[in-house]
């Protein structure tokens, strides 16, 4: 290593268009119902940038040349701009270079064993495998938290931490950094796996997000505003909680744990030091009413969406769009079906009621985002709908977004 100088779900996120990636922190957010914003990086608008230079120059009559060499990019750049709006044509992670998938690696689940942790054991535990991942784009760079995975490079973080990038680095606990390729990346689940060339890293232990409990005590470990490997306190707020972010429906674990710019691709983690979500959004108010609402993607998700990530898959879908609250008989009403989709081509149809994939029970939309998200495109699936009273039963082969494009 080189040594650093000092309302409605269609299908699943992951079936929706690529999100807009969210404005600076400075915005305006109406009191009673405050905007989302992904704690990755101080990105300010043009105008703001305007405002900078000029307050720079102003500030430069009077102190010099070094106050401006603090506050203006050393090198060509554009500060710490924001992630450029992508085009859904465009690939947003187009210009990484890729790292060769289909390795068989997996994200391992642990149960929790032992003895509950106090903050500064889980902080030991955990502060050699949480890592920086810096990254530099056409005009703009930025910054952000990353897990490791796996002993030999695989690190976890978020996708919007990676996008628009043309180079990332990882930037480790001793201050040593390695340039990074992107395994792959989900923009809709906003995860994304890393690859570097190493060995004998400290990976992190992950654990199971669907035995945490309300008001259970984690931590949140990463890079606030730049402050490398930062730790903060708080407890699980609420689970399953489904959150809209850039019109992306996710369902996140809701933590009090302070979580802010930097964070982004990093972790949370339980009272028994083991990983149990990336932590991905907070919200924010400019009033400042708002405190301790920080989100993170349950590590159930993430190994779902990893794993297939580091396989090369493409994302499955059923072509189906469901309302998100289940009706009274169990299931999940269809409210509209791509019709170029197998699933209508099978047979089913708008007011259907899903009740089962595969013969697992869809009860709730966190149920059947977990269902579809384990199945493999190219694959036969059994679906059982209700339709005016009556059971049905619908096979058909999975498909990709791609498909019906």
């Amino acid at each position: 290593m080189t040594q650093q100088p000092q309302d409605l779900w269609k299908g699943g996120p992951w079936e929706q268009p690529s999100p807009s990636y969210p404005a600076p922190p400075a915005v305006v957010i109406p009191p009673r119902r405050p905007n989302l914003l992904r704690p990755k990086r101080r990105r300010p608008r043009r105008a703001l940038i305007v405002f900078c230079i000029v307050l720079v120059l102003l500030l430069g009559l009077a102190v010099g040349s070094v106050v401006t060499h603090y506050l203006l990019p050393q090198s060509g750049g554009s500060g710490k701009p924001q992630i450029s709006q992508t085009a859904q044509s465009e690939d947003p992670f187009g210009k990484l270079e890729r790292a060769e998938t289909g390795t068989g690696v997996t994200v391992t689940i642990s149960q929790a064993t032992g003895a509950e942790l106090d903050p500064a054991d889980i902080y030991e535990k955990n502060v050699h495998s949480i890592v920086s991942i810096e990254g530099e784009g056409e005009e703009n760079y930025g910054s952000g938290t990353g897990v490791v995975m796996t002993a030999d490079g695989y690190i976890l973080t978020n996708a919007h931490v990676v996008a628009d990038m043309r180079r990332v680095r990882v930037v480790f606990s001793d201050d040593s950094f390695l340039p990074a390729r992107l395994v792959g990346a989900d923009a809709e689940e906003d995860i994304a796996v890393l690859k570097v060339e190493a060995e004998n890293l400290m990976p992190a232990e992950f654990g199971d997000s669907d035995q945490l409990r309300c008001g259970d005590m984690v931590v949140a470990i990463g890079d606030p505003l730049g402050y490398r490997t930062s730790i903060t306190q708080g407890i699980i707020s609420a689970l399953d909680r489904t959150v809209e972010v850039d019109g992306v429906l996710m369902d996140l674990i809701q933590t009090s744990a302070p979580i802010n710019f930097g964070n982004s691709g990093g972790a949370l983690i339980n009272d028994h030091g083991q990983v149990v979500g990336i932590t991905t959004i907070k919200i924010v108010s400019d009033d400042g009413a708002v405190e301790g609402l920080g989100f993170a993607i349950p590590m159930a998700r993430v190994k779902l969406v990893a794993d297939r990530l580091i396989d090369g898959r493409p994302a499955a879908m059923l072509g189906v769009t469901v309302l998100t609250q289940p009706t009274e008989e169990g299931g999940l009403s269809v409210y509209q079906m791509e019709k170029s989709s197998n699933a209508w081509l099978a047979g089913i149809r708008e007011d259907d009621v899903l009740l089962s994939v595969n013969g697992i029970q869809t009860d709730s939309l966190d149920s059947l985002k977990r269902i579809v998200a384990g199945l493999v495109v190219g694959q036969e699936a059994t679906v059982r709908v209700s339709r005016d009273g009556q059971e049905m039963e619908f096979s058909f082969v999975i498909q990709s977004q791609d498909d019906l494009t």
